[in-house]
């Protein structure tokens, strides 16, 4: 039974989530406040976190920061506000998907459903996948978010190869290609500075002008 926890300060979004996904099979947590949700991760097995953007203490960025650094559980954001800045905000800070408010329930639990087929498929590839030497494997343990994790062990199984956006948006992010969408350049912009941080070069993973990216070895 997968475990979901919802993160959101509106009592009645909670209630409804709440008894929507137990129809659904899903063991639910329900926190109302960024602190509250970062307890229970820590003591919870989590699979899946639902996380509003405003709410008291720590907002949903903030919590999402913290989430990334501490626990490897993948993000869905659901909030009122659909800017692009918001959006951005979201997946700098680790979000894995991102479902504006008002939402359909049938579209959230499509979503829900996605992230964690990835997860599973990410987990069962990692499985058979050994990095072939130390460099590689000191990255894929840097503290990726698991849509990240797919995006550098895609890009690695083809290293020095480059792969274009669109086959990443569509077997990776699972998005239909649009050279306006945004979602694959943050995530790679997450990926990079992460590496930096680990004092890893961020041209680990090029960019391959008017084509995509590419791994390139021990850089």
């Amino acid at each position: 039974m997968p475990s979901v926890l919802v993160a959101d300060d509106d009592l009645r979004i909670c209630k409804l989530l709440e008894t929507v996904l137990k129809e659904e099979s899903y063991q639910v947590y329900i926190a109302n406040d960024g602190e509250r949700a970062l307890e229970i991760l820590s003591r919870a097995s989590i699979d899946l976190v639902l996380l509003d953007v405003m709410m008291p203490k720590l907002n949903g960025i903030q919590t999402a920061r913290q989430v990334c650094k501490r626990f490897s559980t993948p993000i869905l954001m659901l909030t009122a506000l659909d800017d692009e800045s918001s959006k951005i905000d979201s997946f700098a800070a680790g979000a894995d998907q991102y479902l504006p408010k008002p939402f359909s329930v049938p579209e959230l639990l499509i979503r829900m459903k996605a992230i964690l087929r990835r997860v599973s498929l990410e987990r069962t590839r990692y499985k058979h996948t050994t990095p072939e030497n130390e460099y590689e494997q000191a990255i894929c343990s840097l503290p990726f978010t698991n849509t990240e994790s797919e995006l550098v062990n895609y890009l690695m199984l083809r290293k020095e190869k480059p792969v274009s956006k669109a086959e990443l948006q569509i077997n990776v992010l699972h998005r239909d290609f649009c050279e306006f969408d945004r979602n694959l350049d943050m995530h790679i912009s997450n990926i990079r500075r992460k590496l930096t941080q680990a004092s890893f070069s961020k041209d680990v993973i090029l960019t391959v002008r008017n084509v995509g990216y590419v791994f390139v070895s021990n850089q």
